[in-house]
């Protein structure tokens, strides 16, 4: 699902719209895949469920960090900013 990827964009509101929705998207995905006969599939298709488990997981875990710091970058380039003009 490349376009549901809360880091291509630097716009919070949009990340965290992305974010909310990929959550949706994997809760539905979850149910789907529960109801698979996993041990049925080829061990290709295992791999790829399992590769693709762990970059949602790995989504929706760094997501929040994402947004906050995307909240947070001007004022932080403020403070960068102000520190740099304190040291010359």
């Amino acid at each position: 699902m490349t376009h549901l990827d809360p880091f291509a964009t630097r716009d919070s509101d949009r990340a965290n719209r992305i974010l909310a929705e990929l959550g949706r998207y994997a809760d539905q995905r979850d149910r789907f895949i529960d109801a698979l006969d996993f041990d049925a599939l080829d061990p290709q298709t295992q791999r790829e469920i399992c590769m693709e488990d762990h970059h949602l997981a790995e989504q929706l875990a760094f997501g929040p960090i994402y947004i906050h710091h995307l909240r947070t970058l001007e004022a932080q380039r403020a403070a960068i900013a102000t520190s740099i003009m304190l040291a010359a």
